[in-house]
């Protein structure tokens, strides 16, 4: 089996500000990020990692090079496209209290019910376009890797749709558990049809 090492980038200015950190916008990772980063780097030196993956937008191509810059022989890191964070389209860098206040029961959908998310009402891609790509990205890579050890590093919505769905949870219900934190970790060993978490949302 393949085993992933899935990471969520580092807090960013955009999550600081509680605005909507989507696919469409980026921004820096703040100080604790950084360090928050770092911590994690020091936990992951000495795993021998054979492909390093990054969705690519900036705050997690920078979140993949400070694990790799303290890694004892770390590979190169490569961009996918597909690792992209999920496009929220008009919410995207607004401020999510506003959008809260102006699209109430739009924001509890996207929020607990992602089958009713009306994605196209707000030019936003919606979760199964988000669960496809993302899905698709490791099947592929598990069928080249068939026993490596694979980091990937990707957003808090993406993870969230993409774990869960690896697991087994339905549509509906694969914003039940949560959004993993900036800078945490969660490993899965994965084959086609059998998944297996040894640990979700871990930080440092």
């Amino acid at each position: 089996m393949t085993q992933f090492y899935f990471v969520r980038h580092g807090k960013t200015e955009i999550n600081a500000e509680g605005r909507f950190n989507g696919g469409t916008v980026d921004s820096p990772l703040i100080p604790s990020g950084v360090e928050a980063t770092k911590r994690m780097a020091q936990h992951l030196k000495t795993v021998s990692f054979d492909v390093a993956l990054s969705s690519p937008q900036m705050r997690a191509q920078t979140t993949a090079n400070i694990i790799l810059a303290e890694n004892a022989a770390p590979p190169e890191l490569t961009v996918v496209e597909d690792l992209r964070e999920m496009r929220l389209g008009d919410w995207d860098g607004q401020k999510i209290d506003q959008i809260t206040a102006a699209y109430p029961e739009d924001l509890k959908n996207y929020r607990t019910r992602p089958d009713l998310f009306a994605a196209e009402k707000f030019h936003a891609e919606s979760y199964p376009s988000l669960i496809a790509r993302s899905t698709k990205v490791i099947e592929e890579t598990a069928k080249l890797y068939p026993s490596e050890k694979i980091l990937v590093v990707s957003h808090g919505i993406l993870l969230m749709a993409l774990l869960n769905t690896l697991n087994g949870v339905p549509l509906a219900k694969i914003r039940e558990s949560g959004i993993v934190d900036n800078s945490s970790l969660t490993i899965l060993t994965y084959s086609k049809g059998q998944t297996l978490i040894e640990a979700w949302g871990q930080t440092f």
